[in-house]
């Protein structure tokens, strides 16, 4: 089978090819291919003596799924919960990692966002003050995602937060930034907002405290990748949720 290896300088976006055995590369036994453009699941290149281009497609049997949910009028103060949960679809079986900022019995609480709590956040949003955006996602994505989301579990379990008694809301702000952030790192794949406090372009962070924030946020981005949306029925077909917590 085929062996490849990246060329020595990087910035050539160059790689080599070279075959073992009797196997062939488009007709030879090494060829080195021009790195035209790439993104978190393809790759395109230009081959000489083949005219155009030519695009591989990563084909992965699994699926995955980032969901943003967030509430109001929860807690005494009228904010609520709001977290990301990111989705690995295996063989028929859902894997689902979730923290942030969640009601514990009515209670404010930040941590892992555990199963019995985030199932009732699976169905649609009901209400303006409740907001949920489902969007499938790849295995690159997934991956930047779910590193984000454990991160913080190890920080709350290790009692690592960024911020304690200054202002702790900060923290989901930061994890929610954060989560979003890594989607388009390789490709524009959905359209972000920018959490970065410059005023007047970020006016949610202008306009609202850190508690409100994720909320707001949220909603911003349902509002921009509407089309993107999964909605609840859709969802159940791809992703079976069995037991789900009824509202």
């Amino acid at each position: 089978m085929e062996t490849a290896a990246p060329a020595e300088k990087a910035r050539t976006r160059q790689i080599e090819f070279t075959a073992t055995g009797k196997n062939r590369i488009f007709g030879r036994t090494n060829t080195t291919m021009k790195v035209v453009s790439y993104d978190d699941s393809s790759l395109t290149c230009e081959i000489p003596g083949v005219a155009g281009t030519v695009r591989w497609t990563r084909v992965d049997p699994d699926r995955y799924f980032l969901i943003l949910v967030a509430r109001q009028n929860e807690f005494y103060d009228k904010t609520g919960s709001a977290f990301p949960m990111v989705v690995k679809l295996a063989d028929g079986v859902s894997k689902i990692d979730a923290v942030g900022s969640y009601s514990n019995h009515g209670k404010a609480a930040f941590g892992t966002v555990p199963p019995d709590i985030y199932k009732d956040y699976l169905r649609e949003a009901h209400g303006d003050a409740e907001v949920i955006l489902r969007v499938e996602i790849n295995s690159q994505q997934y991956a930047r995602a779910l590193k984000i989301v454990q991160e913080w579990q190890r920080r709350v379990a290790e009692g690592a937060l960024l911020y304690v008694e200054s202002a702790p809301s900060l923290n989901n702000v930061v994890l929610v930034r954060s989560v979003a952030e890594t989607l388009n790192l390789c490709q524009n794949d959905l359209d972000l907002y920018r959490l970065d406090y410059s005023y007047p372009k970020d006016w949610i962070t202008d306009q609202y405290s850190p508690e409100f924030v994720p909320f707001v946020f949220f909603k911003e981005l349902r509002r921009r990748n509407e089309a993107r949306h999964i909605d609840y029925n859709k969802f159940q077909e791809l992703v079976p949720l069995p037991n789900l917590a009824s509202r």
